[in-house]
């Protein structure tokens, strides 16, 4: 699972004029300048907005409605990479409409990684309250039917066009756990270290939790990266492809749980098997486990971060406390 969960790197906007607004230490109008230098024949580039900044990226949109994407690191710039050569050819597959780069852009001054341009989807971000009696069957219907679509396309096929995926599931899982561990017993009260130490042992042997039929998965389906009409909520598209890659799909089940419940979430899921897709306990047990394991990246993000470290794990430690492994046990 992605160490992220903002869209394009983020939700929140800035005023467009504002060119004193910063973003990893650079001014709107450094971001404005780089884009025109890369792509002379692009018009209306300034002033440019920012869309967000989060844990992988950056994203601002151009006077002239082109969203450009800026990695942080050199993997996120690789899941750039793959998004450009794998997003055209699953454009088609799928009924609601996916971002497809037109712009790209080599490691250029100040922008070490490089960086990845598309024209702006149309669309506001399905929000938890715009979900009412009127809509909720007709966008769960919607969301599962392009889930089922989505995990339909050749998994082989994705991996052809770049997308990752480990032929062995448990390994990053086990990683993931060494990595958090150790800085748990010192954070959490020993009856808490106690109840995280026997979850990650239950979950890492648990077969069934490995043993999945793989397919190309979003990966990080939040509230962000769905489309809506402002109207009637209809689905649109679907945005940020980064984390992109074949893999269990239940983990496209654990962004809409977090973000609309799990009504919601079992009504999708619901849909999903009408489409023809495969559903069974074992898929709603990987997606109750999967659902677990989230708050466990923001930790181990808290702990690579440089700046903030303190305040980023003290958040990532009380979303663990409220998350299923600790919360239950409360």
């Amino acid at each position: 699972m992605a160490d992220s969960a903002t869209p394009d790197a983020g939700s929140s906007a800035a005023d467009a004029s504002d060119q004193t607004v910063t973003a990893q230490g650079r001014s709107l109008a450094e971001y404005a300048a780089v884009i025109q230098v890369a792509f002379p024949a692009l018009f209306e580039v300034a002033p440019v907005s920012l869309l967000g900044e989060g844990w992988d990226s950056v994203a601002v949109e151009t006077a002239g409605g082109v969203v450009f994407r800026f990695p942080k690191r050199e993997p996120v710039a690789a899941s750039l990479s793959m998004e450009a050569r794998l997003l055209p050819f699953l454009r088609g597959h799928l009924t609601p409409d996916i971002p497809v780069p037109t712009y790209e852009a080599a490691p250029a001054t100040g922008f070490e990684w490089g960086f990845m341009g598309y024209a702006k989807l149309p669309g506001l971000a399905l929000a938890a309250e715009a979900i009412d009696e009127d809509n909720i069957e007709r966008l769960a219907a919607a969301i599962g039917h392009f889930l089922a679509e989505l995990h339909r396309f050749p998994a082989e096929r994705a991996r052809a066009l770049g997308a990752p995926g480990p032929r062995q599931w448990k390994p990053p899982y086990v990683a993931l756990s060494e990595a958090v561990l150790p800085a748990l017993r010192r954070q959490l009260r020993l009856n808490e270290f106690n109840r995280v130490r026997r979850w990650w042992r239950e979950y890492l042997a648990d077969e069934r939790a490995w043993d999945f039929p793989a397919t190309l998965v979003h990966g990080d389906l939040a509230a962000e990266h769905l489309l809506v009409d402002d109207e009637h909520r209809d689905l649109l598209a679907v945005i940020d492809w980064g984390d992109a890659a074949v893999g269990d799909p239940a983990i496209d089940f654990v962004g809409l749980m977090r973000a609309y419940g799990s009504e919601f979430t079992w009504r999708v899921v619901e849909a999903y098997g009408a489409s023809g897709a495969r559903v069974d306990g074992d898929l709603l047990r990987r997606v109750r486990q999967l659902a677990a394991v989230v708050p466990f990246y923001a930790v181990r993000h808290a702990l690579g971060a440089e700046d903030e470290a303190g305040p980023m794990l003290e958040e990532a430690i009380s979303e663990l406390r409220a998350g299923p492994v600790l919360a239950e046990s409360s």
